[in-house]
Formats: structure tokens, sequence, C-alpha cells
């Protein structure tokens, strides 16, 4: 089973094989990639600047394009201060070292909408696995009450923590994180938070990105997988919107008989995209 730190995107310099089928089903010969880990303590969120810009991106893989128009193009006064959440913006969005098409094109057509806030979201914890670590562990225990007080957050990072000079910035990045790719609200006490709706084009994009070739994977590894609480996503709405995929033939097919229970991708990431595009596939 994956972890959200692993993407498994081509690097920028590696040439993307040309898609293959059989039976229906695309064949896709990419390699494995590490994205660059970030500080694990996250004292700066900038989400919200990146969901904003992520729809107004030049056509380029270049992520020197991409800086020189966030670096003209974010709000701050200071350069120095849009040089640096430039580079946040660049590690934590394109993780695999080039601006990819995928994103890029899901951003634009889901701009200013949840479905771009659930993967924005979901590509930060890839990078910053902190946020979906304090997700699984502090926020679903309390599921049920619905809120957590801030200073709950605040002492989940002293005792982690307990050198850093740090923790009030980083409770104050992990909420403007959480509430900017929508999966929480806050006051100024307390951060409150329920289960979500899976949205079908957010959730076929993490998927996608978590089961990241065209093949048959055990249902097991779906339902287990830490990305369902990451997203707090309502647990009985994942498998509806598995058959509701099939069902829009973006994925192959899902067998439940006796004990084997399998469910097959048809797509890269990249296709997938385009396929939901292509259809206009909304919730």
């Amino acid at each position: 089973m994956l972890v959200l730190a692993w993407y498994h995107l081509p690097d920028s310099h590696e040439t993307v094989p040309q898609s293959q089928y059989r039976n229906g089903t695309e064949m896709s010969s990419q390699r494995q990639v590490v994205p660059p880990r970030g500080s694990d303590l996250v004292t700066k969120s900038v989400l919200r600047e990146a969901i904003e810009m992520l729809p107004r991106l030049p056509e380029t893989e270049s992520l020197d394009e991409i800086s020189a128009f966030l670096k003209n193009n974010l709000h701050f006064s200071a350069l120095q201060t849009r040089e640096r959440y430039a580079a946040y913006i660049n590690r934590r969005m394109f993780p695999a070292g080039y601006a990819d098409q995928a994103m890029r094109r899901f951003a634009t057509a889901f701009a200013g909408q949840q479905e771009l806030r659930d993967v924005a979201f979901y590509r930060f914890c890839c990078v910053e696995p902190l946020v979906g670590r304090m997700v699984r562990e502090l926020l679903v225990p309390a599921i049920s009450a619905g809120f957590v007080d801030r200073r709950a957050i605040r002492d989940y990072l002293s005792e982690r923590y307990p050198e850093s000079r740090s923790i009030a910035d980083a409770s104050q990045a992990v909420v403007e994180t959480l509430v900017s790719g929508g999966i929480a609200r806050a006051d100024r006490n307390r951060l409150n938070f329920g289960y979500r709706e899976v949205l079908l084009p957010s959730f076929a994009f993490i998927l996608h990105s978590e089961f990241t070739e065209p093949s048959m994977y055990p249902l097991r590894d779906l339902e287990r997988h830490p990305v369902l609480q990451t997203m707090l996503w309502k647990p009985d709405r994942v498998m509806p919107a598995l058959y509701e995929l099939r069902n829009q033939g973006l994925i192959a097919r899902i067998s439940e008989i006796d004990s084997v229970r399998q469910f097959t991708l048809r797509y890269t990431l990249a296709s997938l995209v385009r396929e939901v595009i292509a259809m206009g596939v909304r919730q």
C-alpha cells in the first residue's frame, strides 16, 4: 500500500512513453519517482495562494517559467517573499520536478471549485505529510464531536517537536491549510470539521495518483488506504463513488465475487484527466 508522500510521475528529463492499450486498458511504463519531502514541520501554508494561481499558470512544464509567472503575479509586495512562496508552490503542487499537464488541466477545468481544493490539498499532503498525519491522528478520532480546540493542535505539535520554536507558526499553517483545502472551518478557538462528500473528479484524480498504473488492484488496498481518512471522505460513499467511475467508463471494472475483490484501472493519470474534462464529469 502506498503512502501519501509518494508520487509516480515522470522526471522532468524523462521521456514519457507513448500509451498502449490492451483489452481496453491503457498500459504505462512510467517509472516511480520519489518527490522532494518537506521539512516535516510546516510553518507556511501558501495553499490558498497555490489554489488561486494554479488555473492561471502558463502552458508549460518548466518550473523556471512557472516560478517567473508566480513571482510576477503573487500579491505580496516584497520580491523575496514572492520568490520564497513561488518555491513553496512549485515544490508542493509539482513534486515530480515539472509542471505536469494533468494538474494544470485539472486546475483550469475546476477553477474555484472544491474539486481543485481537494486535489491541491492532496498534493500538499504528499510533500508535507505532517498535515495528513494530523488529520488522521487528531481530527478523525474527534469526528463525532465535530471540532477540536485550536490549542489541541498546538499541543499535538509541541509533543512531537518539543525543541521547536516555531510551534505557533506551524499551528497557524496547519489551520490555514485545512481551511484553504476545504477540509475544515476555523474560528479563533476551534477547528470545525466532519466527514465530506466524495466528489467524483477529485476522487478519480487522487485514485489514479495513488494507484498509478493501469492494472488490477485488490479493493482492500483502497479501503485501507490512509488517503481516505486524510481527505475526510465519508467512509460509506467511497465504494459508490468507485462504482460510479466504472459506470461512466473511467475505470475498467470492479469484481466482487466471493473472496475475490478487485478493481481495474484503465487510464494513467494524464489520460484520466483528459477523459474527465472531455466527458464533463461533475458530481
